[in-house]
């Protein structure tokens, strides 16, 4: 560990814990952090940088459409690869940090370097790539298919999942909100009204508690776990 401690000396920050990158070794984790940023951001802070790896906190890449609204297409959790150089620069958005974060900021040819160079930096790209299109498959399918209670039980599956969340947590049904309703509420598409109302509507059935701010506990899992699959669809207003 002394060799990675060195690796990243000249960021001042301890070496990257989460999974694919912990599997880098000391080589692999200082040719991709040469020429890197450790960017500081406080809630609402826009960052001009679209490439690098999330240390902590939650970023956004956040767009505006045409009528004033604001809409989330991506969330970014701690771990996780941020490319948006690829994106049509007419349909970007703007990445946003909707909590305290820390982002490091890779250098764009260092990375395209060690793509094509390293094979350990490579996998480890791949399965972080892979990892964040599967649930960038299931946002879609909330976003499409689901009624909001079934969008807000499946997005508390999705925050039980965040790395933040300890054993304990887990076995204790303990969920981490790791950002505010307004938030949640422009990434799964409804207002923050209908956050509001349905967190409460879960609390009345007895399928979550809320022991403290920003904490969730499921009550009854497989209840909840049926709910966020979609057992809970719009009743048809079409006649027979």
């Amino acid at each position: 560990m002394s060799e990675a401690l060195e690796a990243y000396s000249h960021l001042g920050i301890f070496p990257l814990t989460d999974p694919p990158w912990n599997t880098l070794s000391s080589a692999s984790l200082a040719r991709l952090t040469r020429a890197a940023t450790v960017v500081a951001l406080r809630r609402g802070e826009l960052t001009a940088h679209g490439l690098g790896i999330m240390l902590s906190g939650a970023l956004a890449d956040q767009r505006e459409l045409s009528n004033g609204r604001r809409v989330i297409s991506a969330l970014f959790r701690k771990g996780d690869l941020v490319d948006l150089r690829r994106r049509e620069r007419a349909r970007q958005g703007q990445l946003v940090a909707l909590k305290q974060s820390r982002f490091l900021a890779l250098d764009s040819d260092q990375i395209d370097w060690c793509l094509h160079h390293n094979p350990e930096i490579a996998t480890a790209v791949l399965v972080q790539t892979r990892e964040q299109f599967a649930r960038a498959l299931d946002h879609a399918s909330d976003m499409v298919s689901k009624t909001p209670i079934e969008k807000i039980t499946s997005l508390l599956f999705e925050f039980r999942r965040w790395p933040e969340t300890t054993a304990s947590d887990h076995e204790m049904n303990i969920v981490h909100i790791p950002i505010p309703r307004s938030d949640i509420a422009d990434y799964i598409g409804v207002k923050p009204e209908t956050v509001s109302r349905v967190v409460k509507q879960l609390e009345q059935e007895n399928l979550i508690e809320i022991p403290e701010q920003n904490q969730v506990r499921l009550v009854d899992v497989p209840s909840m776990r049926q709910l966020a699959n979609g057992g809970r669809p719009r009743q048809s207003t079409r006649r027979p």
